[in-house]
């Protein structure tokens, strides 16, 4: 015969107790079931190692502290802000600056000329391996906030200030991408760099006015330079067009001058040949012929000369 005592009873309540408080932490913690969403990857923990990485949709897991479930935005861009901060509300956002005395530290640096700037940056990324970034580095997003700063000091120290306000912002973009890039593969990061922008670069508000004084005084120079250059283009294809034009008519009369002089010098030759042949002959034909060539527009007038000084005959009209 088996005795139950008080104290047996109160053992199975606990033990009822505890498991009822085993359970309810399981359910508040999910249950057997896990969601990833459609632009996670989740990565499953057994006793603390790594056993699987699973895509979106819903998934079975044991409960705590068995299995544990670590979820991370693989499909989605993702941003850090270095000089400023943007926050969401009423669905506006709202931008904390240079205003601001710890953004302004952040953003301050110094340019290869011994200048200070202030740049407001952006940095794009994607994580491209979700165990490397989970377990590769901890804080991740901290250790690539920490690179993106140092990649962007050290690229616009490089550089100097004219650049960094101008002309050389694309380079200067380019090569802080190309850095973080390298870095994070470094540390292992499993993060893709997508884009860098320099947001805002502005010169201290101390010397603002003097900076936008050499930036309008390179405006005008740049003009200036544009008005010369298109008065260039235009004035000299029409100087080599006049050339090539004075060039082909000096062409063409040069042409006809040794064509007719050419010409001349065969019918002197000719005429030299027919004249010695008959010498009379010849020379009586060139005489007809140059007083043709001299009276053809002649208008011709016969006078009788016993006619009266009022009496004339036109040849071409009759008398008159």
């Amino acid at each position: 015969m088996k005795v139950v005592t008080a104290q047996t009873i109160g053992a199975k309540q606990v033990i009822m107790v505890i498991v009822a408080i085993i359970m309810i932490i399981w359910l508040l913690n999910g249950g057997p079931f896990y969601i990833v969403g459609p632009e996670e990857q989740g990565v499953v923990l057994t006793f603390g190692r790594l056993t699987s990485v699973t895509e979106p949709g819903f998934h079975f897991k044991f409960p705590w502290p068995i299995q544990t479930v670590l979820k991370a935005p693989v499909n989605v861009v993702q941003r850090i802000e270095i000089g400023f901060r943007s926050t969401e509300s009423d669905n506006s956002l709202e931008y904390t600056g240079f205003n601001d005395q710890d953004m302004l530290r952040e953003a301050q640096m110094l340019t290869g000329d011994e200048n200070i700037i202030n740049c407001s940056v952006i940095v794009q990324y994607r994580i491209g391996d979700v165990t490397a970034f989970l377990f590769n580095v901890r804080e991740p997003e901290g250790t690539l906030r920490d690179i993106s700063e140092a990649s962007i000091r050290q690229v616009i120290g490089d550089n100097a200030v004219d650049a960094v306000l101008t002309t050389g912002k694309l380079e200067i973009q380019t090569r802080i991408m190309l850095q973080v890039q390298e870095m994070a593969d470094i540390y292992g990061m499993g993060v893709d760099i997508v884009a860098v922008q320099l947001k805002d670069v502005q010169p201290p508000a101390q010397v603002s006015d003097a900076f936008k004084d050499v930036a309008t005084a390179r405006e005008d120079m740049q003009a200036y330079i544009n008005d010369a250059e298109g008065y260039r283009n235009q004035v000299i294809p029409e100087a080599r067009a006049d050339s090539v034009t004075i060039v082909n008519e000096a062409m063409g009369y040069a042409t006809v001058r040794i064509n007719r002089a050419i010409g001349e010098a065969e019918r002197f030759s000719a005429i030299a040949a027919e004249y010695n042949k008959s010498p009379q002959v010849t020379s009586a034909r060139l005489h007809l012929e140059m007083l043709e060539n001299v009276l053809g527009d002649v208008q011709v007038t016969i006078v009788d000369e016993n006619a009266g000084a009022l009496t004339h005959y036109n040849l071409e009209g009759g008398a008159r």
